[in-house]
């Protein structure tokens, strides 16, 4: 009798350590039971918030239009340009890969310093341009701030899309600091 007690907790030692943890989904596996849907454009936002919340990258990419985005940053905002021009941009632009890669990076920093900062939109409004594009215009801070101390605010304006999948997706981010 206990060498079937030991065998049936050994057994449920072994499948309890090995489950599936649905808020720490692995990379490349963006769960289809998200409540957002990209169906909405406005869900974009609310999407940006959740990955930054869980730190998912997965999620934050399905925001973006892989083929078309471009992230616009704003020339005033200061020791922004020697940033870029150390990684070789010049125009104040970059793309889909340079976006998911500074985005998982400080996601990992942020999960290694085991804090969450999550962004924070407000105010604006939105302007549709027919059927299938849309610009959101949103005030925008983190909380807490990025930069202990230091609060960085803007406006922001989402160029959102409805890709040939049905689902709305950004192709520029443009970024204004104040």
């Amino acid at each position: 009798m206990r060498t079937k007690f030991i065998l049936i907790f050994l057994i449920f030692f072994f499948i309890s350590i090995n489950c599936w943890n649905p808020f720490a989904p692995q990379e490349g596996e963006v769960q289809e039971m998200n409540p957002i849907s990209l169906k909405d454009p406005l869900n974009v936002l609310n999407r940006i918030v959740l990955s930054y919340q869980n730190r998912d990258i997965d999620l934050y990419r399905s925001t973006l239009d892989s083929a078309n985005f471009v992230f616009v940053f704003d020339p005033k905002d200061e020791g922004l340009e020697e940033y870029l021009e150390q990684l070789g941009i010049t125009d104040f632009t970059w793309g889909y890969t340079e976006e998911y890669l500074s985005t998982k990076s400080f996601f990992e920093s942020m999960e290694e310093k085991n804090i969450v900062i999550i962004p924070v939109f407000s105010g604006g409004y939105e302007q549709s341009y027919g059927d299938t594009l849309i610009v959101i215009v949103r005030l925008y801070n983190f909380e807490p701030p990025v930069i202990e101390g230091e609060i960085i605010e803007g406006t922001v304006h989402f160029w959102v899309k409805k890709c040939s999948d049905d689902l709305w997706r950004i192709i520029g981010w443009y970024d204004h600091v104040r």
